[in-house]
């Protein structure tokens, strides 16, 4: 059965969608029903099954969006033969991006694309795009349009945070949007005592942890199960958030939240891509929108000094105790059920470590959870002391594997580019042809068959380079991603007899302990070296 992928897109800078106020935005719904329509009433659909991809509050100007990836994905596969937008910009505003997709990736992947409001569907541009001079300009407006809306919303939430009023999509524990402004915080008086409650424990000489406890203990609604409770929507709730179990981190947020003194801090990050979130930056604290009084304090400033002052001296007394630590296996040993850090204590019996977070996920197993340190520290050198013996035969296999596949590489390279200039060739036929076109010279009948022809022939092309590339790329990794020197430094440890710090984090990256005292290990190599050992081991596995 044939497949046809709907594609829907919201901008982050819609109102509705960003500041939490709805499950959906009306966008999304009305791009839904536009979409549903159109398919409906196109009997040519009718056998086909439709999937829906979405990106709710996620800019176009890259392809870095969960929806479009998935849907980007699926095509790969060869698992959709028909994509439909409402209209370009909510595939992408990039034009470069979103020409490339429509000109060259899904022609030669057979995949149908519909734009609705530009009436473009390429089932009637058999010969590619790069002769619709209309469908590049409205790309192109749609990418500038994009730069010119980013640089619009900063400029305006810079003077939205320059007046002290908030930008942020939601109020920080202990306060509310005020019912009259939504750019305005007002004190939520349950929160707000919560949040006074640390303050003063704090400064009696409570501990972060010893707070936690009289928190969970009095079963006090963490900020994010509050927000729940209150009613406040978000798009994706993590469940870890249901369980209602406060975390030293929490505690210390509230502590050094230093707009608990009605002080409006704002504008720390900045974005690095446009619009990939995952790109912020923290900027110079000089850069930052800092205005007192913005809005009601909750505690004073006075008070908020004394606490940041108690938290600097806990801080250089904690950096003191860790500088002289010898623990090798400090933030290294996970439990294997939760996945929570496991706590080290020292006995009169020896030095053990458990797993102590069996109220956390409400399984008794973790309980079992418990490793001597000297069991653990033989398990690790014996792994260890395995792994540097496959790095030395590893280390044998490596420079022959490394020539091999630089002449492979070296006749793939040419092969490339062989390729590239048949494409370029192409190209050039399908401008030349456009213009003698648009001159009378050539007829629309033949200028259609021949670009039909060209592009069949580079769609041969592109496929032939795809097939190749795949298995060579595959070998190249195992050798361009490791030096012959990592290989080296692990195989010399074979005899390893003690362990240290500085050996544990060059080469461990995660110890993971379950309750028969197994220990699973996740190791620092690369993928390339990783490969060459995992190759290694089963090569020697044939030879005996």
């Amino acid at each position: 059965m044939p497949v046809l992928a709907k594609y829907i897109r919201l901008s982050s800078a819609d109102e509705d969608k960003k500041y939490g106020d709805k499950h959906e935005s009306n966008s999304v719904t009305h791009q839904r029903m536009l979409l549903d329509s159109y398919i409906s009433s196109h009997l040519e659909f009718s056998g086909y099954e439709v999937l829906e991809f979405l990106d709710d509050g996620r800019s176009g100007t890259n392809f870095t969006r969960p929806g479009v990836l998935a849907l980007l994905g699926a095509a790969q596969r060869r698992e959709i033969d028909c994509i439909v937008v409402k209209d370009f910009s909510r595939f992408g505003r990039s034009y470069l991006d979103v020409g490339n997709y429509l000109e060259r990736v899904f022609p030669a992947l057979g995949i149908r694309f519909i734009s609705l409001n530009d009436e473009y569907d390429s089932k009637n541009y058999p010969y590619g795009v790069a002769g619709d001079v209309g469908n590049g300009l409205l790309a192109l407006i749609y990418d500038l349009y994009s730069r010119e809306l980013s640089q619009k919303i900063k400029d305006s939430r810079r003077q939205y945070a320059s007046r002290g009023q908030c930008v942020s999509a939601y109020p920080i524990y202990g306060y509310a949007k005020s019912p009259e402004n939504r750019r305005a915080w007002v004190i939520d008086p349950e929160p707000a005592r919560v949040v006074r409650q640390i303050f003063e424990w704090f400064l009696e000489g409570k501990g972060q942890t010893e707070i936690c406890d009289l928190l969970s203990g009095s079963g006090t609604p963490t900020p994010a199960q509050w927000k729940r409770e209150a009613g406040i929507k978000r798009q994706l709730w993590n469940s870890d958030r249901i369980r209602n179990e406060w975390g030293r981190s929490m505690v210390a947020r509230i502590l050094r939240d230093e707009r608990y003194t009605g002080k409006l801090i704002a504008l720390k990050t900045s974005l690095g891509e446009l619009g990939n979130i995952h790109s912020a930056k923290p900027k110079p604290k000089d850069e930052w929108i800092t205005i007192p009084g913005a809005f009601e304090p909750i505690i004073c400033q006075e008070t908020f000094n004394s606490v940041q002052e108690r938290l600097t001296n806990e801080k250089s007394i904690r950096q003191g105790v860790k500088a002289n630590r010898t623990d090798p296996f400090r933030r290294k040993l996970k439990c294997g059920l939760c996945g929570y850090a496991l706590a080290r204590h020292n006995t009169e019996q020896g030095t053990y470590f458990s797993c102590k977070c069996e109220s956390w996920n409400m399984k008794n197993s973790c309980r079992k959870i418990q490793i001597s340190e000297p069991h653990l520290t033989q398990a690790v050198l014996s792994a260890i002391r395995s792994q540097a013996q496959l790095a030395k035969e590893t280390g044998k296999r490596f420079d022959q594997q490394k020539l091999l596949d630089g002449n492979e590489r070296s006749a793939h390279q040419s092969y490339q580019k062989q390729v590239q200039e048949r494409l370029d060739a192409i190209i050039a036929q399908k401008r030349d042809a456009y213009l003698r076109y648009d001159q009378g010279e050539m007829s629309l009948t033949d200028y259609r068959e021949l670009c039909a022809k060209l592009n069949l022939v580079a769609a041969s092309y592109q496929e032939k380079s795809c097939g190749n590339t795949e298995s060579i790329d595959v070998k190249a990794s195992a050798t361009s991603m490791v030096g012959r020197g990592r290989i080296n430094d692990l195989g010399s440890l074979v005899n390893i007899q003690e362990l240290d710090r500085d050996t544990v984090d060059k080469l461990i990256h995660r110890i993971e302990v379950y309750g028969d005292s197994r220990i699973e290990i996740s190791w620092n190599f690369d993928e390339g070296c990783m490969k060459l050992i995992k190759d290694s081991k089963e090569a020697m596995m044939r030879e005996k």
